[in-house]
């Protein structure tokens, strides 16, 4: 099959495209032919760390075209989307069971591809704040920060925030700070009211600088960093049905609708995807369509 794998040199990386061998199905999974995959900053580190041949991606929507003799929740020709452990940027991929989320028929299934990986970080955020058990009645009426609201994840959690019934603002004296890579940790300190809570969503690799010890003891505020990429199959498996449960019944309503810019690119344009990801400079989230044919006749473009 064809994928976009990592291209190694002596000075550098790109994305380069290659024939490599199908996945190879195992009891408990299923095998996604994809439609398409969101890009994430995990994608531009696979691309600097990775070995080369290694083909990137950590969320795709698609078709299932087979299933695992273990597998009896999910059925052929089902539109699902799902986070990866990397190989999103390829024709099919191999994917565990738990880690797949239903589309219904009425939501776009190259637009789906930016929901999964966003979506778990989110409830990630919110498991961490509050009794996952009881977060719908822990969140009903608090006030959340959501920085960077014009990126992807951003976009995706003022949605999700309204749907669980908090109050999204964008001054100072919130419950929750949500940032996805601490744009500026001690704003976010400061726009915290007394036993507030910063939750910085994947740092991107990047060094946060120091912060004023005194300024978050007098707020009697948290700082809790995460990110989902970095944990084993287990806890992303309790995740995703975290996410099933308490989140995903908003985007089968269609109160929680993909949160997705006007840059799409076809799969062979991936690297250009990553270099605008690096600009910081997007609205919503960037995604790739797999398309190996050198043409973007089906991609939105500026």
């Amino acid at each position: 099959m064809k994928a976009m794998v990592v291209k190694k040199d002596w000075v550098s990386s790109s994305l380069e495209e290659r024939e490599i061998k199908m996945p190879e199905i195992k009891d408990n999974e299923v095998i996604i032919q994809v439609c398409a995959c969101g890009v994430n900053s995990g994608d531009i580190i696979d691309l600097v760390t990775c070995e080369d041949g290694i083909c990137p991606g950590l969320e795709c929507s698609g078709i299932i075209e087979a299933v695992g003799r273990n597998v009896d929740r999910w059925k052929v020709g089902e539109r699902v989307c799902a986070i990866l452990e990397g190989g999103g940027y390829a024709e099919k991929v191999a994917v565990l069971e738990n880690f797949l989320l239903p589309l219904p028929d009425d939501i776009d299934l190259h637009d789906a591809a930016g929901l999964p990986y966003a979506s778990c970080c989110i409830w990630l955020a919110l498991f961490k704040v509050c009794n996952p058990n009881t977060v719908e009645d822990t969140l009903k009426d608090k006030r959340i920060l959501i920085r960077e609201g014009t990126s992807g994840i951003g976009a995706l959690a003022i949605q999700y925030a309204k749907f669980l019934g908090l109050t999204v603002i964008a001054s100072a004296g919130v419950d929750f700070v949500l940032d996805y890579g601490a744009s500026d940790l001690q704003r976010n300190i400061r726009c915290c009211r007394p036993g507030g809570k910063v939750c910085i969503v994947d740092l991107h690799g990047m060094v946060s600088n120091s912060i004023d010890l005194a300024m978050l003891q007098k707020r009697h505020a948290e700082i809790k960093v995460f990110d989902v990429r970095s944990r084993d199959l287990g806890y992303k498996a309790s995740v995703i049905a975290g996410v099933r449960t308490h989140l995903w019944p908003a985007v089968l309503k269609k109160n929680v609708i993909p949160a997705v810019g006007n840059r799409r690119f076809a799969v062979t344009e991936a690297q250009k995807a990553l270099n605008l990801l690096k600009e910081n400079d997007n609205i919503g989230k960037i995604i790739v369509y797999m398309n190996f044919e050198k043409t973007s006749h089906h991609v939105k473009m500026d």
